[in-house]
């Protein structure tokens, strides 16, 4: 028959910046949500078990988690600040102000700049 895509709209449209910030402001809520119902569960793990458990469930990840635990704390604050910033990037447009393109590659430049400033200060 015709040799043509199933879903064109797909194809047509180049990605915007705003549509970018939107999907990943959405990942990170997810992640930092995920993030505080494992710790809820794990505190629990904690309160409900005995001592000796507990020590050995926490030497466990001690030797498991030792490798990843730099990557997991960077991560996790850089979802959070993105996730807060984003946020007030996103009162601010419903206020109705810096509703133009300009302002919104400036400062989405603006907002990765600081949060990597945040992190490594954070970290050192």
């Amino acid at each position: 028959m015709y040799n043509r895509p199933l879903s064109p709209h797909i194809t047509i449209y180049a990605v915007q910046i705003s549509s970018l910030a939107s999907i990943w402001h959405r990942v990170s809520g997810i992640l930092l949500t995920s993030f505080a119902v494992f710790c809820g569960i794990y505190i629990q793990l904690i309160t409900y078990s005995t001592y000796n458990k507990y020590l050995f469930n926490f030497n466990l990840l001690n030797i498991f988690w030792f490798f990843f635990y730099e990557i997991l704390v960077i991560i996790f604050l850089f979802g959070l600040f993105y996730h807060a910033f984003n946020g007030l990037k996103q009162i601010v447009w419903d206020l109705g102000i810096f509703l133009n393109q300009k302002f919104l590659s400036v400062f989405f430049l603006i907002i990765s700049f600081v949060i990597c400033g945040i992190i490594l200060l954070l970290i050192f």
